[in-house]
């Protein structure tokens, strides 16, 4: 069949990767790819994700613990093919108040409770609570431009533009449309359940030959929100603010962060820089001073995550919120299973295909 990809972030591109391997022919029509363009595209895109795989501020009929298994279970092939940068590393969820934690259905998730080894948190303050688990995370600047040379590789085609509604409509025409545009369905699809999180990336270098190999989310008693740390290759970063609002006119509209403080000229929560501070500084060998910021947008949707084809035609995959590229893998296959047969099973093949390429690019770099 011909389809029509419209978006070019991480579900546009892994959607057409699984169209591409199963024989469509695809486009995708995007204003941009996240880092294949820049590394820092001021969108609501994929290029601001972590991106630790555990779905976050995500409205979903599933539970927690489905989305997780999910999660999980689609990005296993990618971690167990060498040549891909999806890794797997301790995660740790920490409270320095008491508070109750039921165990989730995680990777050898234990209590802290039971937890053998050390645990980052501030000197000055102890761990009461909270759980320790492993966790795949995948090296966003790496892997986004590995899926659109996979995406390439395969013969699908990219065509650089704006889409407008007349554009979908003829485009319905002739074609299978898949939405993944995201934030963009607000106007494409008139859906005003759209709305723009808010979210702050606070970029420390981390002088390293490899990456860290664990990371926290982490609720501070005097604060009470969390912040968090994922490794990079070459940095970490921090973040932990959801600021809720919405983009009018360009411009955005919402919550602006309370206690906060200026670095590298944006306002950014306290917590954010302080708290990392005070456990980095103390529980690995990373020095918090010169930071960058940035700021990026989540595609919430209050209706909920939308996988599924509407009287028109069209076939959604959009609306993830902070779970994106969490759910990347599972949302495609759900997508491209309204024209096609398709299961899990064939992400082994599609994760062999991409380690191929990865290959192919280090042999001619």
């Amino acid at each position: 069949m011909n389809c029509k990809i419209v978006g070019g972030g991480v579900q546009g591109l892994s959607t057409g990767i699984l169209l591409e391997y199963l024989g469509h022919k695809t486009e995708i029509i995007t204003k941009n790819v996240p880092y294949v363009d820049g590394d820092d595209i001021p969108t609501v895109a994929t290029d601001y994700a972590a991106a630790s795989i555990y779905p976050v501020k995500i409205e979903s009929n599933y539970s927690e613990d489905e989305l997780i298994r999910f999660a999980e279970r689609t990005f296993k092939p990618f971690f167990e093919t060498s040549g891909i940068p999806v890794r797997k590393q301790t995660h740790y969820y920490l409270y320095e108040d008491e508070k109750h934690i039921s165990l989730p259905d995680r990777m050898n998730v234990v209590s802290v409770s039971d937890y053998e080894g050390d645990l980052p948190h501030r000197p000055e303050n102890e761990v009461s609570s909270g759980y320790v688990c492993d966790e795949y995370f995948v090296e966003m600047p790496v892997y986004v431009p590995l899926l659109y040379e996979t995406y390439r590789s395969l013969g699908g085609s990219i065509s650089k533009q704006e889409v407008s509604k007349d554009d979908v409509n003829r485009l319905l025409d002739s074609n299978i449309v898949f939405n993944c545009s995201g934030y963009g369905s607000k106007i494409l699809f008139n859906d005003d359940s759209m709305r723009a999180v808010k979210g702050h990336i606070v970029e420390t270098a981390c002088d390293q030959d490899t990456p860290l190999d664990f990371a926290y989310t982490y609720t501070p008693s005097d604060y009470g929100h969390y912040t968090y740390m994922y490794p990079r290759d070459g940095s970490v970063i921090f973040g932990g603010t959801y600021l809720e609002g919405d983009i009018i006119d360009g411009k955005w509209e919402g919550e602006e962060p309370t206690d906060p403080i200026n670095r590298d000229g944006e306002r950014i929560p306290e917590r954010v820089y302080e708290v990392n501070k005070s456990i980095m500084n103390s529980f690995a060998d990373v020095a918090v001073d010169d930071v960058s910021v940035k700021y990026g947008f989540r595609p919430y949707r209050e209706a909920g995550m939308r996988v599924e084809q509407d009287d028109s035609g069209v076939i959604h995959n959009y609306g993830h919120g902070g779970a994106g590229v969490s759910m990347s893998w599972w949302s495609a296959i759900n997508a491209v299973s309204n024209i096609d047969t398709v299961s899990e099973s064939v992400l082994t093949d599609v994760s062999t295909k991409m380690a191929q390429v990865n290959k192919k690019r280090a042999l001619d770099a």
